[in-house]
């Protein structure tokens, strides 16, 4: 049985997390190269995954001062 292939945008996502297959590379990019909506919104979500891969997540100075004098404290209960 022959899959027909529709590029979407889940396609173009897991195109961008290089989630697909090189047969489905070559119809995304072909799409893209046509379809001006689907090529905006490749380009947004590049935009958005670029910023989201340098996002740094860390807790507060404060968060981590409650931790450790909640650890200092803590006892058990036997």
């Amino acid at each position: 049985m022959t899959q027909t292939f529709t590029s979407t945008q889940n396609d173009v996502i897991r195109y961008l997390y290089n989630e697909t297959s090189n047969q489905e590379n070559s119809f995304i990019e072909e799409a893209l190269l046509y379809d001006k909506e689907l090529l905006e919104f490749y380009l947004d979500c590049a935009d958005l995954k670029s910023g989201l891969d340098t996002i740094q997540l860390s807790p507060s100075d404060r968060a981590i001062e409650q931790i450790f004098n909640y650890s200092k404290n803590y006892q058990p209960k036997i």
